[in-house]
């Protein structure tokens, strides 16, 4: 299978360690132990014990595969997993809420967060001057949004 990974976590993982299906799309299995792992770029081909052919593992085209948190190294500071964020409150330094982060989008440069705002969606550069404060506790995050942004909202 070819994975596209979210970040280099998975490029660590070995022969034998057990990746896991999100719940919603467990159809045989919650778990997949990896039989073989190699690199091709940003994407990684996986073999897994539980498919013994490509039409074994057809059903799975499209779903996320993921490491369970308790092995997921810690990011580093003012870093955050995209599953951390996914969820938070935006609103920005004076106040407004913008409304709630539902996805990000990698651009290679820098991400780009995806905030719905009330049947639309603003798109928020993550930037250091832009993103003032995440709280993953809190479930917030507050924003400096560039100038011309601020006048559509």
């Amino acid at each position: 299978m070819k994975i596209f990974p979210y970040g280099e976590t998975l490029a660590a993982q070995r022969a034998g360690d057990v990746l896991f299906l999100r719940p919603d799309a467990c159809l045989q299995s919650s778990s997949l132990t990896i039989s073989d792992i190699r690199s091709q770029g940003r994407v990684l081909v996986v073999g897994f014990e539980e498919f013994s052919s490509l039409e074994d593992a057809r059903d799975f085209v499209g779903e996320e595969i993921y490491l369970p948190e308790n092995r997921l190294p810690p990011p580093s500071e003012g870093e955050y997993y995209h599953y951390q964020l996914i969820g938070l409150e935006v609103e920005t330094r004076s106040g407004l809420r913008l409304g709630v982060l539902r996805s990000i989008i990698e651009t290679g440069g820098n991400d780009v967060y995806v905030v719905e705002r009330g049947g639309s969606e603003v798109l928020i550069p993550a930037l250091e001057d832009v993103i003032i404060s995440v709280d993953v506790d809190r479930r917030m995050m507050v924003v400096e949004l560039p100038e011309g942004l601020m006048d559509d909202l």
